[in-house]
């Protein structure tokens, strides 16, 4: 989000249960922006007001998908739909510099998130990242963390470790893994065991199901990309083997959520009595999450 004057520009929002910090920093946002500045203006793409409760936000609110200006004292500000972290995601290019405002699609250091309950798509980011890059900005400013003064080199390797990831699964699969479960354990070997449900349920899923192109390579000014103008090489090899995205999909539930669980407990703590308890939990735990999101 960004406030300029009265203004609140919302460049992504997302009021799911399993929200990262990022968003949970926009949802406190919405609510003290409202209590604190009675006049404010909230802009925002249609598919991120449609996940604002009114609760935190009541107070009127401007439409926009890209391509509007605004022109606050002399300056002006390009808003640019920006897909992929989420449906709404949007970016703003300020004019006056040729600086943009990326939002999370980039952080000041790892890898974004993508949030696949609020609309995420990896071909959208993609097609986003190689967007960002055509604009060709001075300055890059994401919303967490310190602003890059080198954009291309940057989206060069938020490309690189996307199609990276995107490889890793891929091998993952063709050495056998049917499950979720399998795919996260084999694709982040060397990250530690309490973060693979967030990865799991964004970087993977987006990964597996919404990568529909290929890693070409291309020259951007001294950069070399992957590009995306061909048939997904991951997809078609996907074709050739027995995996089935219909039941990959069975497993990314409470079965993953059981099998993690299971994973993190210590040797001598897995009896049979503990995987009946961790089962339980795991259930409550995904049905608790499914009626809050049920309810807004």
């Amino acid at each position: 989000m960004l406030i300029i004057g009265s203004i609140f520009i919302e460049l992504d929002h997302s009021t799911s249960g399993k929200a990262s910090m990022v968003q949970q920093d926009g949802l406190l946002g919405l609510s003290v922006v409202q209590k604190s500045n009675p006049d404010a203006i909230l802009l925002a793409h249609e598919n991120t007001m449609g996940r604002i409760r009114k609760d935190h936000w009541s107070l009127g609110h401007t439409p926009v998908s890209g391509g509007e200006e605004i022109c606050i004292g002399g300056q002006r500000l390009r808003v640019i739909y920006a897909p992929g972290h989420t449906d709404g995601h949007m970016a703003l290019l300020h004019v006056n510099t040729h600086s943009l405002i990326v939002g999370d699609h980039c952080v000041g250091q790892g890898s974004a998130v993508l949030d696949i309950t609020s609309g995420a798509n990896m071909h959208e980011y993609f097609q986003t990242t190689y967007q960002f890059m055509e604009i060709s900005p001075h300055v890059l400013i994401p919303m967490h963390g310190r602003l890059n003064l080198w954009p291309k080199h940057m989206l060069c390797a938020y490309l690189k470790n996307r199609r990276s990831r995107e490889s890793t699964i891929l091998k993952s699969i063709e050495n056998g893994a049917k499950t979720l479960f399998d795919i996260v354990s084999y694709t982040y070997a060397d990250v530690d065991r309490s973060l693979w449900v967030p990865a799991k349920s964004i970087k993977c899923e987006a990964s597996c199901g919404s990568s529909s192109q290929t890693r070409q390579v291309a020259k951007v000014g001294k950069y070399s990309c992957p590009t995306e103008d061909a048939p997904s090489s991951s997809i078609v090899a996907l074709g050739r083997m027995d995996f089935s995205f219909r039941k990959f999909q069975t497993t990314c539930g409470l079965r993953f959520l059981s099998q993690w669980i299971w994973a993190c407990l210590n040797p001598k703590l897995r009896t049979p009595t503990m995987l009946g308890a961790v089962a339980v939990v795991g259930f409550a735990v995904v049905y608790a999450i499914k009626f809050k999101l049920h309810s807004k």
